[in-house]
Parts: C-alpha cells; structure tokens; sequence
C-alpha cells in the first residue's frame, strides 16, 4: 500500500488527513510522502469517504 498506487491527492486532503493524525497539515503530507502506514491508512479512508459521499450526493440530485 504505497502512495504512488493511490489517486490523486485532492485540494485539502492534508488538512484533513493532518487533523485525523493530529500534527500539521506539512507533518501529515511529510508521513505520507514517507509511506507511514497511519497515514496511508487514513488518506485511503480520506479518498473512499470522498468517493462515496460524491456518489451518494450525485445520486440525490437526479430526479425520479
């Protein structure tokens, strides 16, 4: 599970993942770079959740 087999990393996503590892958003950018397994971990859960809340959202809007 390395970051280079992962999507791209969306504005923001530090910040988040930053916030869930509780250190800044340049030491949580600086643990994923490193391949830290929290941090990989988490920025995964970042890009799953984001998916399925855009899917989900999307979903809502189209009309029966």
């Amino acid at each position: 599970m390395e970051n280079k087999e992962k999507e791209k990393i969306n504005y923001g996503d530090y910040q988040l993942l930053g916030e869930m590892l509780y250190v800044s958003s340049d030491a949580a950018r600086k643990r994923y770079k490193r391949n830290e397994e929290e941090a990989l971990k988490a920025m995964d859960m970042i890009q799953e959740n984001r998916k399925e809340l855009i899917e989900k959202y999307r979903k809502s809007l189209q009309i029966d």
